[in-house]
C-alpha cells in the first residue's frame, strides 16, 4: 500500500473506483444511474461536479436541489479535495454491528444508539489528521459507512426512507479513546469525538447503489485491518434513517456514519497512513503523524540523556538498544558472558519484523564504573533489586529519575499513595527495607511493560512483539520530567504515554502474570497454549477474578474484562513467558513479585484468594527444587531409539 498523500493519489484510486464500478446499481428507490459528487476548491473559490475518471463535470446550483451541469470540465488534480458535502450534523452509531456485538458480549440495541461529532471536526480526504495539542493518549480510527441525507425529514416510515437517503460515503470515525471512560461518572463520546479533523468522510458521495451488498475495508499502513459487510447491521440504512428522524430533523447534507466491526483499532506508528475502502464509494485516504507534538510534547527532541540499564536481559537490554541508537549515552550494567559479548560486539536487538541492528555502549559489572545519570532503569528481575540498589548512590545526581520495569507489583505500590494504607511496605516485595531506605520514592516514575521479547544468545536480544511503555509518576501528577521521559521513548521508536494512574496499569499487566506466568512455569505450555486448553484457561480465569477482587478493595478499576485480558495473551501466540523462560535456564523465580506480592494484598484486604494461593505453593516449591538441585527444567523431545 503505498503512501496516497499527493491529490494525485488520490485521483488515481478515485479513477480505479470509478473504473471497477461504472455501471447501474440497484438502490431502494430502484435502479438509477451511479454518480459520484464531488465538493472541491479552485483559486479559493469552492464549487461541486461529478467526478467520472478523474475529470470533474463542473454543476451550478445546489447538489441536494438539482444542480446543472455547466458545461466546464476540471482535472481533479488542478482542484483541492473539500469535503464532498458540509452537513448540519454528523450522527453516528455506536453497537450497530452482529459480530462486533457478539466479540464483546454486546446485548442487541432495541433502538440505534446515536451520539453526535461536532461540524469542527469535519475533515476532507488526503488532509493530515492532527493530534490535539492537548491530548497524549491513543488515537484510534473507525472505517465506517455514511449514509447523506438528500432532503429534509423528520418522523418518516421505514418504507419512505429511502426517498430520502441522497447517496453514501466513507466514514473515518476517530477517536480519543482514552478519554470516553476517563470519569467514571460520565461517558465522555462528544469530547472524545469532536476533536478537530476528527470527523473525517469523503472523497465523494456515490448515488446509485445498494447499500446492502457493500463491504466496508480499512487498511492501516498497506495492511488490512477491517472487512466487514454492511449487511452486518442490527440496523440498515433505511433504518437508521427512519428512527433517527424520530427524534431530530434531519437536513440535507446530514451525515449518519452507521458504526463500526470488527479490527477498528490506535493509529499508533509515527507516521501512519489510514484508507477507508468501501468498492464502489470511493477510498478514503488520510495520514496521521505522530511527530507533533511528539516529538515532543515539549516541542523539541529532548537534549541527550545519559542512561544506566541495570540489568540487560530481554526487556533492560531492548530499552538499551532502542535508547543508544537513539543517540542516548547509554550505559549497562551486568555480568557474565553477556556482559562479556556486549562490551566485544555490542548489543544486537533482533526486531520481529526481521530488522537487525547492533548498538554499541558503554558495558560495566558495577554502578561505581558507570558515574552519574539522568535516567537509571531498574530492569533486573524483583528479586535481585535489593541487591543491585546498594550500590545506586554512585548513579544519582540531584535529579536523576529512577525507571522501574519489574514483572508485577513494585515494591514502592503505597508510597505516596494516600489514603488508608499510604506508606504501608510491602513485606513480600522489600522484606529487609533495604529498597525503601536506599531510593527516595520522589525519584521513581513508574513504567509497564508491555513488549514480549527474550534474550536468545550472549548479547542478543530478540524483540517477539509490542513496543507499548506507559509511564507515570507516583503521585499521578503530570509533570515536566514525566513528559520528557516519555518523548525519550518516542524518540527511540517506541510507543508510551504519561498516566494519571500507573497502579491501575500495573494491576493490568499483573493481572496476566500472576496467572499465566506461574501455569506456564508449571506445565511449560506457551500462552496460546494455556489459553485454549480449557481447564488452564479457567484456572487463569478464576485467579485474575481473586486479583480483581482484591484490586478493586484498593481502588483499582480495571479497563478490559476478563476475556479480553485472556484473548490478548492468546493473540501473542506460543510465546514463552519470563518464568518459564527462567525455569528453563534455572534462574530464581519471580515468584514474589508475580503472586505473594498480591496474596500480601489479599490478607491486607481480607480477601479470599484460594486459587492463586493454591498456585504459589506449587511455583514456590518448584523455585526451592531448583535452586536446591542446581538446575533447570526443559521439556525436550525424545529421540527414536536406533
Amino acid at each position: 500500500m503505498q503512501c496516497m498523500i499527493a491529490s494525485i493519489a488520490i485521483e488515481l484510486t478515485i479513477r480505479q473506483m470509478v473504473v471497477r464500478s461504472n455501471d447501474t446499481a440497484l438502490c431502494d428507490t430502484g435502479r438509477q444511474q451511479m454518480t459520484r459528487w464531488i465538493r472541491f476548491e479552485q483559486d479559493g473559490k469552492p464549487g461541486i461536479g461529478t467526478l467520472e475518471g478523474d475529470t470533474i463535470a463542473v454543476h451550478a446550483g445546489d447538489m441536494f436541489a438539482g444542480a446543472t451541469p455547466t458545461g466546464q470540465t476540471l482535472k481533479l488534480s488542478d482542484v483541492r479535495l473539500l469535503t464532498p458535502c458540509d452537513p448540519s450534523k454528523m450522527i453516528c452509531l455506536w453497537n450497530n454491528f452482529h459480530q462486533l456485538a457478539a466479540k464483546n458480549d454486546f446485548k442487541e440495541p432495541k433502538e440505534p444508539l446515536w451520539f453526535l461529532k461536532a461540524p469542527n471536526s469535519y475533515w476532507p480526504a488526503n488532509k493530515p489528521i492532527q493530534r490535539p495539542a492537548t491530548y497524549t493518549g491513543k488515537i484510534i480510527y473507525e472505517g465506517e459507512l455514511g449514509v447523506v441525507i438528500g432532503k429534509k425529514c423528520f418522523n418518516i416510515s421505514e418504507a419512505k426512507a429511502a426517498d430520502y437517503i441522497f447517496g453514501y460515503t466513507c466514514v473515518n470515525d476517530v477517536t480519543a479513546v482514552d478519554l470516553l471512560r476517563k470519569d467514571k461518572s460520565f461517558e465522555q463520546w462528544a469530547r472524545s469525538k469532536s476533536f478537530d479533523t476528527f470527523g473525517v468522510f469523503g472523497p465523494v458521495i456515490a448515488t446509485g447503489l445498494d447499500p446492502m451488498k457493500l463491504s466496508v475495508r480499512t487498511i492501516l499502513n498497506g495492511k488490512e485491518r477491517q472487512n466487514y459487510p454492511v449487511a452486518d447491521m442490527f440496523f440498515p440504512p433505511h433504518r437508521l434513517v427512519a428512527a433517527i428522524s424520530k427524534d431530530v430533523t434531519l437536513m440535507p447534507g446530514d451525515i449518519i456514519a452507521c458504526g463500526t466491526s470488527l479490527g477498528a483499532g490506535t493509529m499508533g506508528d509515527a507516521h501512519n497512513v489510514v484508507d477507508i475502502a468501501i468498492d464502489g464509494v470511493g477510498s478514503l485516504s488520510n495520514v496521521f503523524d505522530q511527530v507533533l507534538p511528539s516529538p515532543y510534547l515539549l516541542g523539541a527532541p529532548p537534549r541527550q540523556k545519559k542512561i544506566c540499564v541495570v540489568g540487560a536481559g530481554a526487556i533492560g537490554g531492548l530499552l538499551a538498544a532502542k535508547f543508544a541508537l537513539a543517540g542516548e549515552d547509554v550505559t549497562v550494567i551486568d555480568q557474565g558472558a553477556h556482559l562479556a559479548a556486549i562490551q566485544k560486539n555490542g548489543l544486537k536487538l533482533e526486531w520481529h519484523d526481521g530488522k537487525v541492528h547492533t548498538a554499541k555502549m558503554k558495558a560495566v559489572n558495577k554502578a561505581t564504573e558507570a558515574g552519574k545519570q539522568d535516567i537509571v532503569v531498574l530492569a533486573v528481575k524483583a528479586h535481585f533489586l535489593d541487591q543491585v540498589v546498594r550500590d545506586i548512590d554512585s548513579l544519582l545526581g540531584p535529579d536523576t529519575i529512577v525507571l522501574t520495569v519489574q514483572n508485577g507489583l513494585p515494591w514502592w505500590y503505597f508510597q505516596k499513595l494516600g489514603g488508608q494504607y499510604d506508606n504501608q511496605r510491602l513485606q513480600s516485595l522489600d522484606p529487609s527495607g533495604v529498597l525503601t531506605r536506599y531510593i527516595d520514592p520522589s525519584r521513581i516514575v513508574g513504567c509497564v511493560v508491555y513488549p514480549a521479547a527474550a534474550a536468545t544468545a550472549p548479547g542478543v536480544i530478540h524483540h517477539v512483539e509490542g513496543d507499548r511503555f506507559p509511564i507515570g509518576e507516583l503521585d499521578g501528577k503530570e509533570t515536566e520530567r514525566v513528559k520528557e521521559l516519555h518523548d525519550v521513548f518516542v524518540k527511540a521508536g517506541l510507543k508510551s504515554m504519561v498516566l494519571g494512574d500507573i497502579r491501575s496499569e500495573i494491576w493490568l499487566k499483573a493481572w496476566g502474570n500472576l496467572s499465566f506466568n506461574p501455569i506456564s512455569a508449571l506445565t511449560h505450555a506457551t500462552l496460546v497454549d494455556i489459553c485454549q486448553f480449557a481447564e488452564t484457561r479457567e484456572l487463569a480465569a478464576n485467579m485474575m477474578k481473586e486479583a480483581q477482587d482484591i484490586a478493586q478493595k484498593l481502588g483499582v478499576t480495571f479497563r478490559v474484562s476478563i476475556d479480553k485480558r485472556i484473548a490478548g495473551a492468546e493473540a501473542v501466540g506460543a510465546h514463552k513467558t519470563s518464568m518459564l523462560q527462567d525455569v528453563e535456564a534455572g534462574r530464581s523465580l519471580e515468584t514474589e513479585a508475580l503472586i505473594g506480592s498480591i496474596l500480601e494484598m489479599a490478607k491486607l484486604t481480607n480477601t479470599p484468594a484460594p486459587a492463586i494461593q493454591s498456585v504459589y505453593a506449587l511455583v514456590k516449591l518448584l523455585n526451592k527444587v531448583m535452586l536446591l538441585e542446581g538446575g533447570g527444567v526443559k521439556v525436550e523431545k525424545i529421540g527414536k531409539a536406533a
